[in-house]
């Protein structure tokens, strides 16, 4: 009997993200439609978000936080280190981003801080650049698998044209089928550990730790993966680094472990002994 299930070891992947990871403003030369090969491979479909500087004059816009501390701009998207916001046109007094006002970049609102210098209620001027976000099948081709982005010749995109892309790697850790293997080899091992009173048992302590254990043996396969996947510079790294991980897992869970071992002081089996004469 398994303690754990696929459901309960996916949702503590999920919960820990170590079935996925975030990457933001990779940069792209799409040249004619040719493939560009992003560095990672195993993209969540339809997690990217490609996206090009949109003029290089800024965009001015007046503020007002009379109606509340933060404001929304007519832009989403904006550029990093582009964002300049003063208490008027004549950049007399310029604010300073974290201490005077945040920014959510990806959204377009701009935050005063309550013990900042922007005034309560006050007014004030901002300037700013932003991307331009292009339509998949569109503007561009994305190859999930390969981790490949091709431009559309018809689209937006000029032909030379430097992008950026945010998107989501999939690790794989997530498949059912992967996840229902590692639960056959941790199931084995646990019951090879435990003392047989506790085959059915549906404590806690054995479901976390059969759940640490297939996550430990789903974290060495990524470390394996890595190496035969990616075999550059950052490769060795980055498989050590998912190598620990499966470590620190299979050590919590054998600490689990503990409580329900067989009884080392049971009677064993006889045995034939070898006659010394």
């Amino acid at each position: 009997m398994s303690f754990t299930n696929i459901d309960l070891v996916k949702k503590h992947i999920l919960e820990h993200e170590l079935g996925t990871t975030n990457t933001e403003n990779v940069p792209c030369h799409l040249l004619g439609e040719t493939p560009f090969q992003l560095p990672h491979k195993n993209i969540l479909p339809n997690s990217e978000k490609v996206k090009g500087k949109e003029g290089n004059v800024p965009t001015q816009e007046n503020i007002s936080f009379s109606s509340g501390e933060e404001v929304s701009l007519s832009h989403p998207e904006l550029i990093p280190d582009t964002v300049v916001v003063a208490k008027d046109s004549s950049l007399g007094k310029i604010f300073v981003e974290n201490i005077d006002y945040s920014i959510d970049y990806d959204n377009g609102k701009i935050t005063r801080i309550e013990d900042g210098s922007i005034p309560q209620g006050s007014e004030a001027v901002i300037w700013y650049l932003f991307f331009r976000i292009y339509a998949k099948d569109t503007d561009y081709r994305i190859d999930y698998d390969k981790g490949q982005i091709t431009r559309v010749a018809s689209g937006e995109i000029e032909d030379g044209q430097w992008v950026r892309v945010d998107y989501t790697v999939e690790f794989g850790l997530t498949n059912d089928e992967v996840i229902a293997n590692a639960l056959v080899e941790t199931n084995d091992q646990i019951l090879k550990i435990i003392d047989p009173t506790y085959s059915n048992s549906t404590d806690q302590s054995l479901v976390t730790a059969e759940t640490y254990l297939a996550v430990s043996i789903l974290c060495n396969i990524k470390a394996l993966e890595v190496m035969t996947q990616n075999p550059d510079s950052s490769a060795k790294s980055l498989s050590l680094s998912w190598s620990n991980m499966s470590s620190a897992y299979r050590e919590r869970a054998f600490d689990l472990l503990k409580n329900f071992k067989k009884d080392p002081g049971a009677l064993r089996s006889p045995y034939a002994a070898r006659s010394t004469k």
